[in-house]
């Protein structure tokens, strides 16, 4: 590793962290919490982006702001013993995991895909897919607010990088991705609305995108490893629901949207091994 690699993954480490301590935000402020369930069920919805990240940090219980000090990624949450300063309440204990997932990602996106311009897309992805399954784990929704501007920057990013490379298919693989991806969730949907919410679906149309890109230049490449993709996250949505079942009961609810992300940073991770097995890996 160079001097300037390592310049570059010391400020890109720190930079998660920093990303890391933004999304508790987004995750805390985003969802909105209803009366009553919506027309879809649902009882939350989102906030509009400029509440969400208007005004300064503070206390839900007490309104205390937030001190600078209290704002050092995981490092504060252990020294406040995961309470407020103000008035002891406790502070969810998603913020240190985030805080920490975040750069743990971003390393592990470096070393399997190395320093190259298709980290691009990837790192696109990882604080929405972080932001995404950690709020739908506590409310049972899939903000379309994160979801969609996250696909125009991983797209946006895909081109880029597309076009330093000069590998004009590996955005035609990424679209092959998205439909072997999203379609046939979308057909589940359409068929069984009630087994699965159409957040799922839009989240695999920003999954499958980027699935595919990293499938290489091949869109063979790109359908295998999207229905890789979607046996991983049905093996990881059994254990999750298992787990949450054999915690809460049989009638918990089990959301779907952090086994497909924990699913697609899988395949991402291990694109080259698993397509390289098949014969169909290829990048130019």
């Amino acid at each position: 590793m160079t001097g300037t690699q390592i310049v570059l993954l010391v400020f890109g480490t720190v930079t998660a962290f920093a990303v890391g301590s933004f999304l508790c935000v987004v995750i805390d402020r985003l969802p909105l919490a209803l009366n009553e369930p919506n027309e879809y069920g649902d009882l939350y919805d989102t906030r509009p982006w400029n509440e969400v990240l208007g005004g300064h940090s503070r206390c839900d219980e007490c309104g205390e702001p937030i001190r600078a000090i209290d704002k050092i990624p995981v490092l504060s949450w252990i020294l406040l013993r995961g309470r407020c300063r103000g008035c002891s309440e406790r502070i969810p204990a998603f913020h240190p995991v985030v805080e920490l997932l975040t750069p743990a990602l971003f390393l592990a996106a470096v070393w399997a895909i190395g320093w190259d311009w298709r980290l691009l897309p990837v790192l696109g992805l990882i604080p929405a897919g972080i932001a995404v399954s950690v709020i739908d784990i506590r409310t049972m929704i899939v903000p379309t607010r994160v979801v969609w501007p996250a696909f125009g920057a991983v797209v946006a990013l895909s081109v880029v990088t597309a076009a330093i490379e000069g590998e004009w298919s590996w955005l035609l693989a990424a679209a092959t991705g998205l439909a072997a991806l999203a379609g046939p969730l979308f057909v589940l949907w359409f068929f069984l609305p009630s087994g699965m919410g159409f957040g799922d679906v839009r989240l695999a149309v920003l999954l499958g995108w980027t699935i595919g890109f990293y499938a290489g230049t091949r869109p063979v490449a790109a359908v295998l490893l999207a229905v890789i993709t979607l046996f991983f996250a049905a093996v990881i949505g059994l254990v999750m629901g298992i787990a949450v079942m054999g915690a809460r009961g049989r009638k918990a609810k089990v959301p779907f949207g952090p086994a497909l992300v924990m699913a697609a940073f899988l395949s991402i991770a291990l694109a080259e091994p698993i397509l390289d097995s098949f014969g169909v890996w290829a990048l130019s």
